[in-house]
């Protein structure tokens, strides 16, 4: 290990240049540079989801997703170092914005005396021919980490390499915090698109954590009217926001991906969609975007639509929306380009009179009811 170099220029140019460009930031091009510019050759990435749940590993040898025949499937009860960075995750809510090192020494968590004798031990041995680890946290609870291994041999890691790794830790936790922020610009400005050809006026955008991403000024004028002018003191990017997993809901109000959940409150219609961001590593980070309309108690339904005939693509088309699938999904559905689906929606929006989903649904009711 060359500690000489742990703030090795190289280095840092590499991962500052590979947060910009790459779609999966811990990956073998990671492994690679530590390799080449400090030394850290015998390196292990494993992913797990944000409840603990494994999902694969990446060596110098690539990924392997979990399955039966994976190595770890047998040890994963008996892994009391990843129990522990997992249960600290937890309780510190440990995200992607943490850039505090947090490294885990095996001889640190399991007792002198249990050592090397335990099964921690022979699983090293056996998949990495090594004795010692160092892990590192990173992520949401947790769902990555970043283990370093040593030889029986070259002995334990002294305060010296604890101190490297460190530094490593730092450029590390930096260089992901702002991947994810790039990423994130991307997700939401495509998001926003979404929204735009939509045609409602009043959205947020959120991730999976509570953390509300990106809104309009429409939306928290809205807001505001709902829970007063305090609201606005929650919505931030890096802390959770309190009253957001009321509108969200859990367990089996969860949104399936391409649904929209539809809630009212007050007099404000929430619609709820989701957009699922999915990773080789099985890594699945989930965010909402939520847009908010007016009831019109005023306007009868059965003044909506100018009675137009739907074509059969169009009439398909609108019973898609009616059932909640987003646009991508409908074109996924109908084997349309997105292009098409939002063609064919300007021509329903314009046939039927409307101007956003909500008003179609309550066209689409008004016209069962007719039939």
């Amino acid at each position: 290990m060359k500690y000489e170099n742990v703030g090795d220029t190289n280095f840092f140019s590499e991962i500052s240049e590979h947060q910009i460009s790459a779609r999966e930031f811990f990956s073998c091009v990671l492994l690679d540079s530590l390799d080449r510019n400090l030394g850290l050759k015998n390196v292990l990435i494993s992913y797990f989801d944000t409840n603990g749940k494994f999902l694969s590993w990446t060596s110098q040898e690539g990924v392997l997703v979990d399955c039966e025949e994976h190595p770890y499937r047998k040890f994963i009860a008996n892994d009391v170092i990843r129990h522990k960075v997992y249960q600290d995750a937890v309780r510190d809510c440990l995200t992607y914005f943490d850039v505090t090192p947090r490294l885990y020494k095996s001889t640190d968590i399991i007792k002198p005396v249990d050592y090397d004798h335990s099964a921690y031990v022979r699983f090293l041995e056996e998949n990495f021919h090594a004795h010692y680890s160092v892990t590192m946290a990173f992520g949401i609870n947790a769902y990555i980490q970043v283990v370093f291994f040593k030889s029986l041999e070259k002995g334990d890691y002294t305060d010296e390499e604890i101190e490297a790794l460190n530094k490593v830790y730092v450029y590390v936790a930096n260089s992901y915090k702002n991947f994810k922020k790039h990423e994130q610009a991307k997700i939401v400005s495509n998001i926003q698109s979404e929204i735009i050809s939509s045609g409602e006026k009043a959205y947020l955008v959120t991730d999976e954590f509570m953390h509300i991403m990106s809104y309009n000024e429409m939306a928290s004028n809205y807001l505001k009217d709902i829970l007063g002018l305090s609201i606005m003191e929650e919505i931030c990017s890096t802390r959770p926001c309190t009253w957001l997993p009321f509108l969200l809901g859990g367990g089996e109000d969860n949104i399936a991906e391409n649904r929209v959940q539809t809630r009212v409150i007050k007099n404000y219609i929430f619609k709820i969609y989701t957009y699922d961001q999915t990773y080789s590593n099985g890594i699945i980070d989930r965010y909402h975007w939520i847009t908010i309309s007016t009831k019109e108690p005023g306007k009868s339904s059965d003044n909506l639509g100018t009675r137009l005939p739907l074509t059969q693509a169009e009439q398909r088309v609108a019973e898609l929306m009616y059932n909640g699938l987003t646009y991508k999904a409908i074109a996924d559905e109908l084997v349309v380009s997105y292009h098409t689906v939002k063609k064919h929606v300007q021509n329903i929006y314009t046939k039927c009179g409307v101007n956003s989903r909500f008003q179609l649904y309550k066209w689409l009711e008004n016209k069962e009811n007719n039939n």
